[in-house]
């Protein structure tokens, strides 16, 4: 069995030890996306944030797919020894101190503004399912549920903002470049 493949089956058991005994068919969409936001701050380490040392900080742009979903999931919770807190808004500077920003339901020229505000932050963006995310500069991107991955990652644009990604994570995404459109 490939390295990858294993990994892959060692991510999943770790989603899965994160709920109950229930079957994975009985969680929403949402509620495995969480799973998967918990997990990713356990592979990810940031520099250091000004003022956010104890706590990591998920922020919500967009339409907010999650509902109680998310602190159901995270709050009490710790990853690498921190709590979370989450803040939801529509208003980017609202935002700017997030570890993670998760993106939802934004179109493409929104897109680039929001990495172009946050450019130089060492902010893991995340998007749901958004089109050419990643190669626009995203870090990671969830991918529909039949893709091959279950999501996408541009290590490049990690490495652009100070974020270090676990080459466990890495095994397990489709990774994306910047350069893939050259020859």
């Amino acid at each position: 069995m490939k390295a990858s493949r294993i990994l892959y089956y060692f991510f999943l058991i770790v989603l899965l030890l994160n709920f109950t005994n229930q079957s994975l068919a009985q969680y929403s969409e949402y509620e495995i996306k969480a799973a998967y936001i918990f997990n990713f701050a356990k592979f990810i380490e940031w520099p250091e944030i000004e003022g956010n040392n104890d706590t990591l900080i998920l922020g919500i742009y967009g339409t907010d797919p999650f509902g109680a979903i998310l602190e159901k999931t995270l709050i009490g919770r710790k990853a690498q020894g921190k709590d979370w807190k989450i803040i939801r808004s529509t208003n980017l500077s609202d935002l700017t101190k997030c570890h993670i920003l998760f993106i939802s339901d934004v179109g493409k020229y929104e897109t680039l503004t929001i990495f172009e505000r946050t450019k130089g932050l060492p902010m893991l963006t995340l998007g749901d399912e958004l089109i050419d995310f990643c190669e626009i500069g995203g870090i990671i991107n969830f991918t529909s549920q039949f893709s091959e991955h279950q999501f996408e990652i541009n290590n490049e644009s990690a490495k652009n903002k100070g974020i270090r990604i676990s080459p466990k994570l890495l095994l397990l995404a489709k990774i994306i470049s910047n350069k893939e459109d050259e020859f």
